[in-house]
């Protein structure tokens, strides 16, 4: 339906085409004879997994650097070690972890959700109890843990604004290391996932707790509330803006922060984190006119031959500004905004699609620039 001569990337409509099915069912066919019959109870597992949970090997695990069996083994994960969910599922339920530090995929087949149901797999050999991979000692404890009230909380010297929807003085920050991200400013409250040591962030407001810790608000509505503690942020640079460029409504997408940003004239109205084109694959330099979207999309792209071919299924929100195929859309398969993720569109959080796809229309400008 859209595509490109490059091979860069290729769109389907929700019907597909004859090659696009052969080639999701070879992959299918590859994957299953490479994994093994699945166990009902594996294929649950497989499809189970949000971004930011945390998962356990049930058995030693290798991980990969492409989302399938024959992809290049960079680390190995032994039973019960644990990781975080940074990314999938792709392919036939594969996902992308931060082990350690390491980014990489494993099968879902052989990792469990670790949750109050989750119970250790049994192992004779084991003689000290498994760490909890990603997750540094350093990370502020619950309270009525016993070593609670012994943690410090530095502060990070980085102004932000105090008021929601305000974007005077929003800086650009990643995670020093790995913590966890909650739903409100406080040790008290509800943990909503983890993310790993620089995973960008944009610092939209800061917040004091009744215990004297300084938090910042790391999302923006339409988006669930997210909130990390300051010891676990260190700052990149201030978020640049660009004045009145263009009349009217125009979004602005800074390739070198990896930010966008909606403008109505001269003012900023909502800034967002996204993910754009990697450097085999980047988004088009220039500027456009969104001129074709819908509310979601069936989408391909790459090559079996690569290693990366992708089908994703039911893609939000969509808009399209380059006539390669680039466009807006939110992203359901990773969680790693703030750096090039894709092959060449402007990845969004689902909500912020939505949000951008219910205030732009058609002909609405979009400036790609470093």
């Amino acid at each position: 339906m859209l595509g490109n001569s490059t091979g860069k990337r290729k769109y389907t409509g929700r019907m597909g085409t004859g090659l696009a099915a052969l080639a999701v069912l070879l992959v299918a066919l590859f994957a299953a004879l490479a994994a093994g019959p699945a166990t009902p109870a594996q294929a649950q597992d497989a499809a189970r997994f949000p971004l930011g949970s945390v998962v356990a090997a049930r058995t030693g695990v290798n991980l990969r650097d492409q989302p399938m069996a024959s992809g290049a083994k960079v680390a190995e994960m032994k039973v019960n070690e644990r990781a975080i969910v940074a990314g999938g599922p792709f392919n036939d339920g594969w996902y992308w972890l931060d082990y350690k530090g390491t980014l990489a995929y494993a099968s879902g087949s052989l990792l469990v959700l670790v949750d109050e149901r989750y119970t250790p797999v049994p192992e004779e050999t084991v003689t000290t109890t498994p760490t909890s991979g990603p997750v540094p000692s350093a990370q502020p404890t619950s309270p009525g843990s016993a070593t609670s009230t012994a943690v410090a909380f530095p502060t990070q010297e980085v102004t932000t604004p105090s008021t929601p929807g305000d974007y005077e003085g929003l800086w650009l920050g990643e995670m020093a290391t790995g913590g966890n991200v909650r739903v409100g400013p406080g040790l008290d409250k509800k943990i909503l996932k983890g993310w790993w040591a620089g995973r960008r962030v944009l610092l939209y407001e800061s917040a004091t707790a009744s215990d004297g810790g300084i938090w910042y608000r790391v999302s923006e509505p339409p988006e669930q509330p997210m909130w990390v503690h300051s010891s676990l942020v260190r700052r990149v640079a201030p978020v640049k803006f660009e004045g009145a460029r263009y009349k009217g409504k125009w979004i602005n997408i800074n390739i070198t922060q990896q930010i966008v940003t909606a403008y109505e004239d001269g003012t900023p109205i909502k800034v967002t984190l996204t993910s754009t084109g990697k450097a085999s694959t980047p988004t088009e330099i220039g500027v456009w006119k969104i001129y074709y979207r819908l509310p979601k999309q069936d989408m391909e792209g790459g090559n079996l031959a690569s290693g990366d071919y992708y089908y994703l299924k039911d893609v939000p929100y969509p808009q399209y500004f380059h006539m390669s195929g680039e466009g807006l859309h939110g992203t359901y398969w990773h969680d790693n905004f703030g750096r090039p993720m894709s092959h060449g569109c402007v990845n969004l959080s689902t909500p912020m699609s939505e949000w951008f796809y219910g205030w732009a229309r058609i002909g609405t400008v979009v400036w790609v620039h470093h």
